[in-house]
């Protein structure tokens, strides 16, 4: 097996009354992409600020590249690039200043700096304005730059495509490939599903606080399912589609169901040979999706 990237035991935070974390036990392997699964609100933050040794457990242990993390003790953090769900920068920098200055704390050359501008479509004419005059979205871009840039061995990334469009999401998917197989570990917090199943090696899922599965990523596909939407032209028996999945409001021409994958090209030829007038297909939400498996 080889050495931990990240390793907790027993690891719990609370704020006066409010429980955040509680009896978090995980491994994350060198090299690897974890994603760290939740709705808003699972605990997923404080876990990164746990690790960052930005917060003091109220209980157990963390260990991250193999040093126990401690409050206030900044000497690993070099190794590690941090990309926080809300970060913010000095509003009168430059984007240039604030990149040079982000690297000057890390202690190590921005040697990927150039390569991440270039796929983030972020130019020296952008780079040269006030950050206060950037978009939302660029201010992500940037974010991401800097979490990045310095080539660290461990990319701490807090929902990192919050705020970017399509295009920008995939050109940050590539990134996230090329930075695995330069082979550094990154840990991926996420809301999205479908994002973290597309990245990831392995995931674990919070709710409330709490840890309730670790896994690979084909195993979290396989537990998913899907909400169907059909409208009939002509009066159809709901029942007659239960075999397919779980049947939920339903008229003779109107039928929702929850189907797995494996059920659903079945049912689509099925739904083909009625009436059919119209057909949706959706991704359940996460949190839908918890309340599925864990209800």
């Amino acid at each position: 097996m080889s050495a931990a990237a990240i390793e907790t035991r027993g690891l719990g935070k609370t704020f006066g009354s409010v429980l955040a974390l509680q009896d978090l036990s995980l491994r994350v392997e060198e090299g690897e992409v974890f994603g760290f699964l939740g709705p808003n609100g699972a605990g997923k933050t404080t876990t990164i600020r746990l690790l960052l040794g930005l917060l003091r457990p109220s209980a157990g242990v963390a260990t991250v590249l193999g040093r126990a993390v401690a409050e206030g003790d900044a000497r690993w953090r070099g190794d590690v690039g941090y990309l926080p769900g809300d970060a913010r920068f000095w509003p009168r920098f430059s984007g240039e200043r604030t990149l040079d200055f982000l690297a000057s704390l890390q202690r190590r050359p921005p040697l990927l700096r150039r390569t991440l501008l270039e796929r983030l479509d972020l130019d020296r004419h952008v780079l040269a304005r006030p950050v206060r005059t950037y978009s939302d979205g660029m201010r992500r871009k940037l974010a991401i730059v800097q979490a990045l840039q310095c080539e660290p061995k461990l990319a701490l990334l807090d929902e990192p495509t919050k705020g970017l469009d399509p295009l920008v999401q995939q050109a940050f998917y590539g990134i996230v490939g090329e930075t695995r197989r330069r082979g550094a570990t990154i840990f991926f917090s996420s809301h999205v599903l479908f994002e973290v199943q597309r990245v990831c090696d392995r995931v674990a899922m919070l709710r409330g606080g709490r840890l309730i599965s670790v896994g690979d990523v084909e195993t979290l596909r396989r537990i998913e399912r899907r909400r169907v939407v059909a409208e009939f032209a002509e009066d159809v028996d709901p029942a007659g589609l239960a075999h397919f999945g779980e049947v939920g409001p339903a008229t003779p021409r109107h039928v929702e169901l929850l189907v797995s994958q494996e059920a659903l090209p079945a049912l689509v030829a099925r739904l083909g040979m009625l009436p059919l007038l119209d057909l949706v297909v959706e991704r359940p939400s996460l949190e839908e999706a918890f309340l599925e498996r864990y209800r």
